[in-house]
């Protein structure tokens, strides 16, 4: 049986997609996760480790391309659900990738699912990432990556899979959306000096977070912010006007 998780920002798409699945390949995929945006896709890739993707292209927030800027490597396969877009469906045909037209039939779902099994990937190379963002953003730059100092050497984490991080004494924790966690032999001061300012703030003395990773914010039983995966962080009352006004202005 194959895992996979729907991606898709559109709710009827993705539970026709689910009931497609579940009628005509009952024997063959199991859906485990289903998310309404890229970073909702990204914890449930964490989450329930699928075999396959299938990963709708235009979405509000992020485009679908952009779900290999959260991962150090890619152990899924990906089937990318896009309505015609000629220079997406190029640079997808050009990176050796899989991708079903919109509205999804039966025929070019079984279609791929059948080359899928042929190919019996373990996941989507390096090559063939990097090929499908040179065609995509001919102009972009790689992937941010920032040089975490630990007591071994260094860990080089990209910037998209830092989630928050926490002072403790001298040290730093470093936490990861894959769940992972890091202790880093810098103070948080020289931490938050490394990392940009347009993506992470510090709500407190002891917290620095991603601000993309911000699920709610709530002045209810003291100031907070409830992160993606369910963590609940302090805010500092000093703090709140200022992270107020870069919420709003985000």
């Amino acid at each position: 049986m194959i895992s996979c998780v729907i991606i898709d920002d559109e709710k009827p798409a993705r539970d026709a997609l689910e009931l497609m699945l579940a009628r005509y390949f009952p024997e063959k995929i199991k859906v485990v996760g289903k998310a309404e945006s890229l970073k909702e896709g990204v914890f449930s890739i964490y989450k329930h480790k699928p075999e396959l993707v299938f990963l709708d292209i235009e979405m509000p927030d992020e485009k679908g391309f952009e779900l290999f800027n959260y991962f150090q490597q890619i152990t899924f396969s990906v089937i990318f659900t896009t309505a015609y877009k000629e220079h997406a469906i190029k640079a997808i045909k050009l990176a050796a990738l899989d991708y079903i037209l919109k509205p999804v039939s039966v025929e070019n779902l079984r279609e791929s699912i059948v080359l899928y099994e042929k190919r019996k990937m373990s996941g989507i190379s390096a090559e063939n990432v990097e090929k499908l963002i040179s065609v995509i953003n001919p102009v972009s730059t790689p992937v941010a990556k920032i040089a975490l100092p630990t007591f071994q050497g260094f860990q080089f984490e990209k910037v998209n899979s830092i989630l928050y991080c926490e002072a403790d004494q001298n040290y730093t924790k470093v936490h990861t959306i894959d769940g992972g966690e890091l202790l880093i032999s810098k103070p948080l001061n020289a931490i938050e000096s490394l990392l940009p300012e347009t993506i992470f703030y510090r709500i407190h003395k002891s917290h620095l977070v991603n601000l993309n990773y911000i699920k709610s914010y709530s002045r209810t039983e003291g100031i907070h912010v409830v992160l993606e995966d369910g963590t609940k962080l302090d805010v500092a009352t000093r703090r709140n006007d200022d992270f107020i006004k870069v919420l709003i202005h985000r």
